[in-house]
C-alpha cells in the first residue's frame, strides 16, 4: 500500500538520527529529511525499474523524495521554532528566587549610592580651613557614592555568570564516553556560555591509574565533539594524573602576543617609580599595563605596583576595565594620609578579533605600527587619584597579524625635542629593525637615550601581534 513506503521511510530516517544524530547541532531534522526521502526514491524507483515505466514517472518518483525531504525538515523547524517560544516563556514567567534576591540586592546599592550623591552646599562665611574641610568630605561621598554604583554593577556581572553556567546531561556523558577509552575518568563538566563571548568549559577528571594523560588530548576530544577548536586556558595543568583536578578549556584564538619591555631608572634612583604588567585571561583577552608613580624611587615604585597589581586582581576577578579604574581610583581618593597620584595606561587586546581597547588615565601615547605607518593614540586625562569624578574615555582600534603595539611612560617621551615628542617617537619607531618585541624595545630605549640623559624614569613595553 501506498501509506506503507512512507511509514517505512520514516522508520529508516529515525534510524540514522538515532545513530548519528545529535539535537544540539540542529542536523536531526536533515538526517531524518535526507533519510527518509532517500529511501522513498530509491523503493519508487525500484519498483517503477522492475515494471519497466517510463523515464518522465521515474523523474517523478525522485521528485517525489525530494519534497518528502522539504516537507519534513521545514516541520523541525517549526516544532524547533515553537519549541523554543514556549520555552523563551516559561523562562519570562519563573524568575528563580536567588535572581530575585540578587536584583533586589543591586536595586538596594544602586539607591544607596544615589544618597550619597546629595553633597551639602558650601555655606557663605566659611572660612577658608572648614570650605577645604567640607570639599574633602564632598569627594569623600562621592567617592564612596562611585564605590556602591560599582558594588551594584558588580552583582549584575555576578548574576549574569553564575546563570551562563549550565550543565549539558548528553555531552557530559559523551565527553565521559570518549575519556573513559584514554583512561580517564569524569566527574563534572561544566558549560560556560556567556552572551557575546566565547564558549568555556570546566572538566572535573583525574585517571583511573598511574598514568598520565597529556590534556591537550582532552581537548582534540573537545573540539570533536563541539566542532571547534578548543585548547586548555593559559597556565592549566599539562598533564591528567590520579589526583582529581578541575581544567579550564576555551576555543581556540586566533591570534598570539609577545611582549618585551626595557627600562631605565631616573639619575640618582636606584629605584624605577615605573611598573608594568601582562596577563592573560581565560576569555581570549590579553592585557598589558603601565603605571607610573608620583615622583620617583620606592614611593613611586609602591604606588604604581599597588595599581597594577589592584588592576590586575580586579579584571581577573571578572570585572570591566572602566569599573576596575575607578574602584582603584575611590581607594585612593579615600586615603586618610596624603594623596598619592598614578597613571594608568591599559591595553586589552582581543585574541580572537584582534580588536584593542585602550584606557588612559593620565597616561602618555601609544604607538602602533602597521604595514604603512606608525599611528598615534593619545587621550588626555588626570591620573588616578586626583578627583573622584575621574573621566574615563576608552578608545577601541583594530589590530592586524605583524602590528606591534609601543606602550611608554612619560618619562621616555620627555626625552625627546619639546613640542614633537610624538612625531619624533614615530619616526624612530618606524626605523626600527624587524626583531623580537624584547629586542625592539631595547633599541628604541637606546635612540631616545642619545637624545640627553635619563631625567625620569622610562619604561618601553612592546607587545606583537601574529596570527596562529
Amino acid at each position: 500500500m501506498e501509506w506503507t513506503k512512507y511509514i517505512l521511510s520514516l522508520v529508516l530516517g529515525g534510524c540514522l538520527v538515532v545513530l548519528f544524530g545529535r539535537k544540539e547541532n540542529g542536523k536531526d531534522k536533515w538526517l531524518l529529511g535526507i533519510g527518509a526521502g532517500s529511501c522513498l526514491s530509491v523503493m519508487e524507483l525500484t519498483v517503477e525499474y522492475m515494471l519497466a515505466k517510463a523515464p518522465w514517472t521515474m523523474v517523478f518518483s525522485v521528485c517525489k523524495g525530494v519534497a518528502f525531504c522539504s516537507v519534513l525538515v521545514l516541520f523541525g523547524y517549526l516544532g524547533e521554532w515553537m519549541q523554543k517560544d514556549t520555552k523563551n516563556g516559561v523562562e519570562t514567567e519563573l524568575i528563580h528566587p536567588v535572581r530575585q534576591w540578587m536584583e533586589e540586592y543591586q536595586e538596594s546599592f544602586s539607591q544607596l549610592s544615589r544618597s550619597f550623591c546629595m553633597v551639602p552646599q558650601l555655606a557663605s562665611g566659611q572660612s577658608r580651613g572648614d570650605r577645604i574641610m567640607q570639599e574633602r568630605l564632598n569627594e569623600n561621598r562621592m567617592a564612596a557614592a562611585g564605590q556602591l554604583q560599582e558594588m551594584s554593577q558588580i552583582l549584575v556581572g555576578t548574576m549574569e555568570r553564575i546563570y551562563s553556567t549550565r550543565e549539558d546531561g548528553r555531552l557530559e556523558a559523551e565527553i565521559g564516553k570518549r575519556l573513559r577509552l584514554l583512561g580517564v575518568r569524569v566527574h563534572k563538566v561544566f558549560f560556560y556560555s556567556p552572551k557575546g563571548q566565547k564558549s568555556q568549559v570546566y572538566v572535573t577528571m583525574n585517571t583511573k591509574r598511574k598514568i598520565c594523560v597529556p590534556v591537550k588530548k582532552v581537548a582534540a576530544i573537545l573540539s570533536d565533539l563541539m566542532e571547534h577548536e578548543m585548547m586548555p586556558a593559559r597556565d592549566s595543568r599539562t598533564f591528567v594524573g590520579q589526583e582529581r583536578i578541575t581544567v579550564l578549556f576555551v576555543e581556540g584564538t586566533a591570534y598570539n602576543v609577545l611582549y618585551g619591555m626595557k627600562k631605565e631608572t631616573r639619575k640618582n634612583e636606584a629605584v624605577s617609580g615605573d611598573n608594568f604588567s601582562v596577563f592573560w585571561l581565560p576569555e581570549g583577552r590579553f592585557y598589558a599595563g603601565l603605571s607610573d608613580g608620583m615622583g620617583s624611587g620606592v614611593q613611586a615604585c609602591n604606588q604604581s605596583e599597588l595599581v597594577l597589581d589592584l588592576m590586575e586582581q580586579f579584571l581577573e576577578a571578572g570585572f570591566s576595565k572602566e569599573t576596575a579604574v575607578r574602584m582603584i581610583n575611590s581607594s585612593i581618593v579615600l586615603q586618610p594620609n596624603e594623596t598619592i597620584f598614578s597613571t594608568v595606561d591599559m591595553a586589552a587586546i582581543d585574541l580572537y578579533t584582534g580588536v584593542c581597547d585602550f584606557l588612559k588615565v593620565g597616561a602618555a601615547a601609544s604607538f602602533i605600527r602597521k604595514e604603512n605607518g606608525v599611528e598615534c593614540i593619545d587621550r588626555a586625562g588626570l591620573p588616578a587619584g586626583t578627583s573622584s569624578n575621574l573621566f574615563l574615555e576608552p578608545y577601541r582600534i583594530r589590530m592586524y597579524d605583524g602590528n606591534i603595539l609601543f606602550m611608554v611612560t612619560d618619562g621616555v617621551l620627555s626625552a625627546l625635542p619639546a613640542g614633537e615628542e610624538e612625531e619624533v617617537m614615530k619616526e624612530l619607531i618606524w626605523g626600527l629593525a624587524q626583531g623580537t618585541p624584547a629586542e625592539m624595545a631595547e633599541r628604541l630605549m637606546e635612540q631616545v637615550q642619545m637624545y640627553g640623559d635619563v631625567m625620569d624614569d622610562m619604561t618601553i613595553l612592546v607587545v606583537g601581534l601574529w596570527k596562529r
